[in-house]
Order: structure tokens, then sequence, then C-alpha cells
């Protein structure tokens, strides 16, 4: 299945626009010392986990990030469908933001795909890529010290170091490389990967990440079409500059995977 990246930035951009236009306007006089965009999908057609499990792990995320940093927190919900509203009333109380995709013609059409790991890649790439965009735009690397990407279903634990986050200037800390899973065939030679569960980089390099996520959006569009195969984690040991990572060892966040339920900590 093959995407265009034009096709991406301007649905997805016009979207972000509709729901956020207010939203990020606001941000100036409520500035925080970092931001936490969490990724979920709370109405999956994939996984072990129902509606109502995927909505409390998230609250259960969100109730971490807020008992140990000083961070606005953001939800980016790639789902097939949206939140109703009973679950949007519920959830005010935890978040600061919540931006839905469902409704966007190219994540309709990568949630037609029947393979859970390609739908869930795409749509993060999707996700973030067109939300970093718009929020360059919006002047994020001024307003903003550091921000973090977070996994919905993981919750921070007392390991988890705020501080070696916010002191690591000019550098993304990002847990890795380990070695890939995968043949070396099916992603194109890349043998290596970081985890992606939770990862920062100071908000200065905001651009760099942008533009590393609409090259990903391509490779991995191309990677599928010559029937290979490559995730974000590997995607992302390809493309990051090496001298960039700051690698901190556990980050200090506990989970489940949603395929399978195995438990992760690190």
């Amino acid at each position: 299945m093959t995407l265009n990246q034009n096709q991406l930035q301007s649905n997805s951009q016009q979207t972000i626009s509709q729901q956020s236009n207010d939203q990020l306007d606001n941000q100036e006089s409520q500035k925080s010392e970092s931001v936490f965009l969490v990724s979920s999908a709370i109405h999956a057609k994939h996984g072990i986990y129902d509606t109502e499990t995927r909505f409390k792990q998230t609250i259960e995320t969100c109730k971490s990030i807020r008992e140990r940093c000083d961070a606005k927190i953001i939800i980016l919900d790639g789902g097939h469908e949206d939140l109703t509203s009973e679950e949007k009333a519920e959830l005010v109380d935890y978040i600061d933001e919540f931006f839905s995709f469902s409704e966007e013609d190219v994540v309709k059409q990568i949630q037609s795909i029947p393979n859970h790991d390609i739908v869930k890649n795409m749509i993060e790439l999707v996700m973030y890529g067109s939300f970093y965009d718009k929020v360059c735009e919006q002047g994020w690397r001024d307003k903003y010290k550091r921000i973090f990407k977070m996994s919905g279903r993981y919750t921070l634990n007392d390991t988890f170091n705020y501080q070696k986050h916010m002191d690591a200037k000019d550098k993304i800390i990002i847990r890795g490389p380990f070695t890939s899973q995968f043949n070396a065939d099916t992603t194109g030679g890349v043998t290596l990967q970081y985890m992606s569960r939770l990862w920062s980089f100071d908000a200065f390099l905001l651009p760099y990440i942008r533009d590393i996520y609409v090259d990903m959006f391509e490779q991995m569009n191309t990677m599928l079409s010559k029937r290979g195969y490559i995730d974000i984690e590997h995607l992302l040991f390809h493309n990051l500059d090496i001298a960039l990572i700051e690698n901190i060892g556990p980050l200090g966040l506990d989970g489940n995977i949603a395929p399978n339920g195995a438990r992760i900590s690190d």
C-alpha cells in the first residue's frame, strides 16, 4: 500500500487546525517545562484489549506522568473511531489536550489493512509527523524545554528520572540500540533498533525530528512496496544521528504489549 506524503500533510493538518487552533494558541499563557505526547488507539480493531481496558490504561499512563513531571499531557489518538462524549468528559481530568485522527482519509485507508503492525506503525507516523509540523509553526521549540513521546498503556515507575531528561541539552534520550528480531532482508539491511515506548528530545530539535518522521513515512512505504517490512523502532535507528543520542540506561516504565499482553519493564 502506497500513501502520498502530500496527502498525509494536507489532510492531517486540516484536522489539527480544526481541533487545535484555540488550544495551541492558549499555550503561551500556560507554558510548562515540557510536554508529553501520548499515542493511543482507544477504539482499536486489533490486540487483546477491549476499549474499556485501553481507556483505563490510558488514564493510568497520564496519572503516572502527572505524579512525576511538570509537563503538559497531550493525547494523539489513532483509533478507528473517535472517543464518545462520555469518554472525553472523563479523560479531561487527566490531560491538557486530545486530538483524534480517526476521521482522516489517510488513517481510514490505513485502518483497512489487516496487519496490526503495519496499521499501528503507519498511523503513528501520520499522527506525529503532521503534529510536529503544526507545532513547529506554533513555535514549540521556544515554548518548551523538552518534548517526550510515550506510548499509551505504559506507566512511569519510580525509576523514571525526569531531571536526567531535562538536563540532556541538545540531546535525544532513547533506549538502545538493540538487535533486530527481523531478518536483515526484511528490513532492507537495518539490523538494530531503538525502543520507542518512551523517548524524549530537546525541543530545539523539533524541526529535525519532524523531518525525520516525514522521511520514515516514505521509507516505510517503500519497504512495504518491496514486500518487506520495517517498523518505527528500526526506522529511528536508521535515521537518528548517533551523535545526538544519550543513553541513560533503563528509562523507568512498565506496561503490556497490546498484541499479546506481554509484560514490559524498562
